[in-house]
């Protein structure tokens, strides 16, 4: 989540940094110029972006799209493999079991 520095617009976006929540928190962007608003929208969409990916990195580390070192990691553990297509999923940008799209 993240809010504009005039605090008008507050977003929300899920892990994979997509668009969940847009909330205008006044009435005052009915007076903003169109290209205004536009840019507040989308400085803070990608606020929100940025942090997520952030909190994602902190989270899971640089794999650098290398899920071997993951794998390595996580040694003889019977759920590596299902972490490995979850940990790739999330890379690619989709839901696990979904085909890549290459």
């Amino acid at each position: 989540m993240a809010t504009s520095k005039d605090r008008l617009v507050t977003v929300t976006v899920d892990a994979r940094g997509t668009l969940t929540e847009l909330k205008f928190n006044s009435s005052r962007y009915r007076s903003m110029a169109p290209s205004e608003l536009s840019a507040v929208v989308t400085e803070t969409i990608a606020k929100a972006q940025k942090d997520v990916t952030d909190q994602m990195k902190e989270i899971f580390g640089e794999t650098d799209g290398n899920l071997d070192a993951v794998k390595d990691i996580l040694g003889g553990s019977s759920y590596q493999d299902e972490l490995h297509e979850m940990l790739e999923a999330f890379i690619d940008g989709r839901l696990p079991g979904q085909p890549k799209t290459d």
